[in-house]
């Protein structure tokens, strides 16, 4: 079984590693600047996403895929809402108040 396997959490590991320096290279690409705080609430935010979505896959092997659907979904618009909040907060800062 792949998805228990020591390989697929390697793989899992690298990937998010991988998310994590390309959105410190998107971020400074921007020109936001990243304080710890706002990095651990991109991290708490990602982790959220990746919850509503394994909400699903669990659910769906308990034979209960149509209420894991729809926990997705609810779970997946408080992080699209929390999503555009987390945008805009990461804009604020000293360079972006130089543009102003």
């Amino acid at each position: 079984m792949f998805f228990g396997s020591d390989i697929f959490w390697l793989l899992m590991g690298v990937i998010l590693v991988l998310i994590g320096f390309a959105f410190k290279a998107f971020a400074e690409d921007r020109g936001w600047v990243l304080t710890w705080w706002k990095g651990l609430l991109a991290l708490i935010w990602y982790s959220m996403v990746c919850m509503s979505i394994y909400v699903y896959g669990t659910l769906a092997g308990e034979n209960e895929a149509s209420a894991g659907f729809k926990i997705m979904l609810l779970g997946l618009l408080v992080c699209l809402i929390l999503g555009v909040g987390l945008w805009r907060l990461m804009g604020i800062g000293p360079k972006a108040a130089k543009q102003a």
